[in-house]
């Protein structure tokens, strides 16, 4: 019988190209493996990234197609605006639900594969921004896979690699040009991990490549609603993470949710600052027909109205300007290290 052989699975986002490219023309040819990649796009995106990625890889760079069978000695792109994941030894391209408030997401890629090959995967972070990937790593690692993520130093945008490095238990933490010599010491070798063992009372639950919406009474209805659909939210404690996941299906983790809260705070604001504005002018122009029609008293109380509409909109924008809040990342540098990686570079 013919060995199963290796999936290697790549996630990146901001920065993440000059990166994997940098990785592809690094890998040495003819290795037992298949690769599986998710760069966060737009849905705009024309789709030239397989064109781009195919000038610098030792291995072809196609787009993934629904249902094809994988084919070892090549490279996979979830199309722009598409879910990527496994299903039974054949690519599943979905529409679906956005996941973390992206679409392809890191995440569901990782899970499915966890789940269908196992200790078979060798999976890896690249440059990005916010956490895609964390959960999908500790899922990776939990059925045995290797997790891999890329060193600070030589991300441009670290805090993808470095959210998975505080989160996971990651094998190693190395720079791009170095990832092609660690993948081709672990391709079709016996040797790797078993699945972690659950421990006792764990409400951690078998990685799915597309998780319903919560039915599971262990999951936690909240008082929070979905960034995506406005849905309400249900919490759920998987893999020693929190993460949350609507009806619909879009799913979060704590730290996106939290980001994008900020964010809709700051909206708001925004959308406070024009309502009062617009408010300000339309009493101005109340105020002038109501001088034209010599109403001094009334055009007065309208003029008052519009400045102090003015002064509202004036101290919110001061507020945006000056003092909007800020969800921060702690970078490697002086943060806890991950566990049990091996630093190389």
């Amino acid at each position: 019988m013919r060995p199963r052989r290796d999936l290697v699975l790549v996630g990146a986002s901001a920065g993440g190209v000059p990166a994997l490219r940098t990785l592809l023309g690094e890998l040495p040819g003819e290795l037992p493996m298949a690769m599986l990649v998710v760069v966060h796009t737009s849905p705009e995106n024309p789709g030239g990234l397989a064109d781009v990625l195919n000038r610098s890889s030792t291995y072809p760079v196609s787009y993934a197609r629904d249902g094809a069978e994988i084919r070892y000695g090549h490279v996979y792109i979830a199309p722009p605006d598409f879910h990527l994941t496994t299903d039974d030894g054949h690519l599943a391209v979905r529409h679906g639900p956005r996941e973390n408030r992206f679409r392809p997401a890191v995440d569901p890629l990782f899970r499915s594969a966890a789940a269908s090959h196992g200790a078979r995967v060798i999976a890896i972070v690249l440059s990005g921004s916010l956490d895609d990937g964390t959960h999908g790593l500790a899922v990776v690692k939990s059925h045995g896979g290797i997790a891999i993520v890329q060193s600070e130093e030589d991300a441009l945008v670290p805090h993808m690699p470095v959210s998975a490095a505080n989160a996971v238990a990651v094998d190693y933490v190395v720079p791009a040009a170095e990832m092609g010599g660690v993948i081709a010491s672990l391709v079709g070798k016996s040797h790797r991990g078993m699945p972690r063992r659950t421990a006792p009372g764990s409400t951690t639950k078998k990685a799915t490549s597309d998780p319903p919406p919560p039915a599971d009474p262990t999951d936690i209805p909240t008082v929070l609603t979905c960034p995506d659909c406005g849905g309400a939210l249900w919490e759920l404690e998987d893999h020693g993470m929190l993460r949350y996941r609507c009806h619909v299906g879009h799913g979060v983790t704590s730290e996106g949710l939290a980001r994008a809260q900020v964010q809709g705070i700051e909206e708001s604001l925004w959308r406070a600052t024009r309502a009062l504005a617009e408010h300000a002018e339309l009493r101005r122009r109340m105020a002038s027909r109501a001088k034209s029609g010599r109403l001094e008293g009334l055009a007065n109380a309208w003029e008052a109205e519009a400045e102090e509409s003015e002064r509202r909109a004036d101290d919110i924008r001061r507020l945006l300007e000056d003092g909007q809040p800020r969800a921060r990342v702690a970078g490697m540098r002086g943060a806890r290290p991950a566990r049990g990686a091996v630093q190389r570079g």
